[in-house]
């Protein structure tokens, strides 16, 4: 498996990755596709953005950026919150678990002290992942999200390194 930096050419494929699942699950909180347009506008607010690749073909995505508005509330500097998607047929490969502990190693090293797992409360697979990788639930917001005309929960995860702020 090659790991790299996702480049501009990746956007059809990371918008097929991220629509696989849209119109039938809650991972995301949308019913609007991702576009080649859009993704290279994720792709640009994103601050770091790891593709997986596999005989050529790219098989998983990986990413953070602001956790908020880092403008306007500098004090979340140091936090980012992350998204991953793995294609289907990779699931349980280990795949994820690469792409999360690149991702992890490259937010350490541009000095973010605390990443933010945000996900869906019925997406138990992804909150059972992120747990295994040391993503902690400290929040469960009830019915502060709407899809396929049911409330949804928001579950709150950080890994937090635990260091004094500089």
């Amino acid at each position: 498996m090659i790991a790299r930096a996702a480049t501009a050419a990746d956007a059809d494929t990371i918008a097929s990755l991220l629509n696989a699942h849209l119109s039938t699950t809650t991972i995301e909180w949308t019913d609007t596709p991702w576009t080649t347009e859009t993704i290279l506008e994720w792709l640009d607010e994103h601050e770091t953005v790891l593709v997986a690749e596999q005989r050529r073909e790219i098989v998983g995505v990986a990413a953070f950026g602001w956790f908020r508005d880092v403008v306007k509330r500098p004090g979340y500097r140091f936090t980012v919150e992350n998204t991953i998607h793995v294609r289907e047929d990779q699931w349980g490969s280990g795949v994820g678990r690469y792409r999360m502990q690149a991702l992890v190693n490259e937010a350490r090293k541009s000095g973010k002290h605390t990443m933010i797992a945000a996900i869906d409360g019925s997406n138990e697979v992804s909150i059972r992942f992120h747990e295994r990788l040391g993503f902690v639930e400290v929040a469960r917001m009830p019915e502060i999200g709407a899809k396929f005309g049911r409330w949804l929960d928001l579950v709150l995860l950080p890994l937090d390194d635990r260091v004094v702020p500089p």
